[in-house]
Formats: C-alpha cells, structure tokens, sequence
C-alpha cells in the first residue's frame, strides 16, 4: 500500500501559486501595517518639532518685548 505518485506539473503549479498568494497577501497587511506605524511616528514626530519651533519663536518675542521694556526703563 505504499504507492507514491510523482507530482505532476500541474499539481507543482497549484502549489506555487497558492503559496504565492498567501505570501502576497500576507506582505500586503504587514507592509500596510508597517507603513501605519511610520506614520504615526512621522506624524507625532512632526507635531514635536513644530510645538519646539512655536515654543521658540514664543521665548524670542518674550525676550524682545523683555529688552524693549528694560530699554524703556533704563533711558532717562
């Protein structure tokens, strides 16, 4: 009872094709996945450094306003 039977070309192609697919589809949702991750990173990223750059341009004009009022004061 132990009769093997070589696989036919059609049946090597069947296979291919199905392990392709799956692949496809798996590399399909991790690459999705992957590109959600990076941009969420990408998107908090930017949101950091445009609250850094406000948050110097807020220090630069409260130093300004600070010499323009000690200029004020300091001229007889």
């Amino acid at each position: 009872m132990d009769e093997t039977q070589p696989l036919s070309l059609r049946d090597t192609a069947k296979g291919v094709a199905i392990r392709a697919g799956v692949l496809g589809v798996v590399g399909l949702i991790l690459g999705a996945w992957v590109f959600g991750v990076a941009a969420k990173t990408a998107s908090a990223l930017v949101k950091f450094v445009v609250g850094l750059l406000l948050l110097a341009i807020g220090a630069g004009m409260a130093a300004f306003e600070v010499k323009k009022i000690q200029r004020r004061f300091d001229t007889p």
